[in-house]
């Protein structure tokens, strides 16, 4: 199978502002372990958004969302909850408002491995014109605490 690396890029590219306003608003929820419950929603209509198939939260509080057809199975997996911010004093700026420019987004879970989903949900449509969403389903699984 050909992928057209430049169609997938050039997809990536036009979702820049979505991803970077959906990590910021992913920022901007209070989401320490135990209190996941508003950004598992959050991450929720934003899968759905993005057309996800199948959207899910289990009785333990996980959120599963599913992509695709086929024999095989792939299982990405994110936690979504954050340490606290500590003291706000040394925070340069509101860690729930955060900072962005061109190069930079700054803020509580910008740079841990919870703003992951920020990149799973946008990878739907990237699978898609990569031509390989009938082939691969993927499991996006956003587990509850850690």
């Amino acid at each position: 199978m050909d992928i057209d690396f430049q169609k997938v890029l050039t997809l990536a590219t036009s979702y820049q502002y979505e991803m970077t306003g959906f990590l910021r608003d992913m920022a901007a929820i209070p989401s320490e372990s135990c209190s996941e419950k508003a950004i598992v929603q959050r991450i929720k209509e934003e899968m759905e958004a993005a057309g996800f198939d199948r959207v899910v939260i289990d009785n333990m509080g996980n959120l599963l969302g599913y992509i695709g057809t086929g024999k095989h199975l792939i299982a990405m997996d994110a936690h979504v909850d954050t340490v606290g911010p500590g003291n706000i004093d040394n925070w340069h700026h509101d860690p729930y408002k955060g900072y962005e420019d061109d190069e930079v987004i700054y803020g509580l879970r910008t740079s841990d491995q919870a703003h992951v989903p920020d990149k799973k949900i946008w990878k739907k449509e990237l699978v898609t014109a990569a031509a390989m969403y009938a082939i691969i389903p993927a499991l996006y699984v956003k587990h509850y605490g850690e």
